[in-house]
Order: structure tokens, then C-alpha cells, then sequence
């Protein structure tokens, strides 16, 4: 009995796909930065969740993490030819993982990019974590969350910073650095707050964007 030939998928699906696999992702992978469940990721690519019903912050999520823009997955025909070539920042779960050189990649677009920033030093740190934050950093850190940040000492006033101290990360604001005293408290609550008096922690880059999800 001959086989009933498979429905193909829409552009859209077969555009996400496509993308999915040119980054090296897993639908594991992409369902984790896009943030859901790797079920749906695999309905939607199977072409039985319609990316069009998804929720917005879904179909943001997902748009962020393979680098499109959100009319490539919501619309059939895009006019204009290829899409524009992603650009992979690495993604950082933990401090030690800021060593190596095998990482996952998030894809952004260059519309994406902070201007000024430099691309070659752009990385997203995954929290909550292991991680300490001064109280007057302006974001409500308590929800997960990507930090995009340029991993390189730089000095904006206002700005805030990731920060390094012994095997801990965690973020402060300029003001709070320029203090006498600093403290840093922990995002996790298996750790102490750090009372620092007399030194500070290393500055490792600067907080260029915040990505959240519930």
C-alpha cells in the first residue's frame, strides 16, 4: 500500500528549522533559550503547534534566539531576499564556563548589537545562579533571565557591571563601586553576602541588555 505522502511544512516552520540547524542547535538547545518546553519545540516544528498562536513572549523569545527578525516567523513570504546573517555571541551559565570555548551560542541580529559595542566581546550570562548583585542594580533580578555584556573592563558612569570575586560572579552598579564599602548579596540563597571593605571585585565587563522571560 503506497505511503500518504507528508504534508510539507510551512515556510515559516521550514524557515526555523532551517535557521535551527545552520546555529548548530538542538531543539533541546533553542527551546532552552528561547524559553519552553523542548515539547513544544518539537510540535511546532513538526507543524502542529501554529507559530502564529504561540503567546507573544514566546515568539519573542524564540525570534531573539535564532537571530530573526519577527516577521520571518510569522509571515509566509518575506520580500527582500535572504535573511540577514546571524551574529553567535557565546552563552554563559556559570563563572568557570567564562574559560571555555565550547558553549552554546545565542544568535542575535546586527540591528541587535548596542551601539558602540563591540561584537567580538558581546556574551549572554544565563541566571539566576550562583550570582551576587548590589541592591540598587536597576532590574528585578529574581526571574530568569540572559545579561547581554561586553566582557572587557570599560567605565560608564550610571552604568552597571559584571563583577568577579574569588569564584563568584555578580553585577554593581558604578556609584556602588565607587563607594567605601560594597555589598554584594546573593541571588542565590545557598550563599553568604559579601561585606567588602578596602577592595573591590574585578570588572569584567559592562551590562549592555537584559532579556527576560517568566
Amino acid at each position: 500500500m503506497p505511503r500518504t505522502p507528508r504534508n510539507p511544512l510551512p515556510p515559516r516552520v521550514a524557515r526555523l528549522v532551517e535557521r535551527r540547524k545552520a546555529l548548530g542547535l538542538t531543539q533541546e538547545g533553542l527551546a532552552r533559550l528561547a524559553g519552553f518546553s523542548t515539547s513544544l519545540m518539537a510540535k511546532i516544528e513538526r507543524g502542529a503547534v501554529d507559530l502564529r498562536s504561540l503567546s507573544a513572549q514566546h515568539v519573542v523569545g524564540l525570534a531573539k534566539a535564532l537571530g530573526l527578525p519577527l516577521n520571518a516567523l510569522l509571515d509566509e513570504d518575506l520580500p527582500g531576499g535572504e535573511l540577514a546573517k546571524p551574529l553567535l555571541l557565546p552563552v554563559y551559565r556559570a563563572p568557570e564556563d567564562l574559560a571555555r570555548e565550547d558553549v552554546e551560542r545565542f544568535a542575535i541580529t546586527p540591528e541587535q548589537v548596542p551601539p558602540g559595542a563591540e561584537v567580538g566581546r558581546l556574551a549572554y550570562l544565563t541566571l539566576p545562579g550562583r550570582w551576587f548583585t548590589t541592591l540598587d542594580v536597576p532590574f528585578p533580578l529574581t526571574r530568569r533571565v540572559h545579561v547581554m555584556a561586553e566582557l572587557r573592563p570599560l567605565v560608564r558612569p550610571g552604568g552597571v557591571y559584571v563583577v568577579r570575586h574569588g569564584e563568584g560572579m555578580g553585577f554593581a552598579t558604578d556609584e556602588a563601586l565607587r563607594g567605601s564599602r560594597l555589598a554584594l548579596y546573593p541571588l542565590d540563597p545557598s550563599l553568604p553576602t559579601l561585606w567588602l571593605e578596602g577592595e573591590r571585585p574585578e570588572v569584567v565587563g559592562l551590562v549592555r541588555a537584559w532579556l527576560t522571560w517568566e
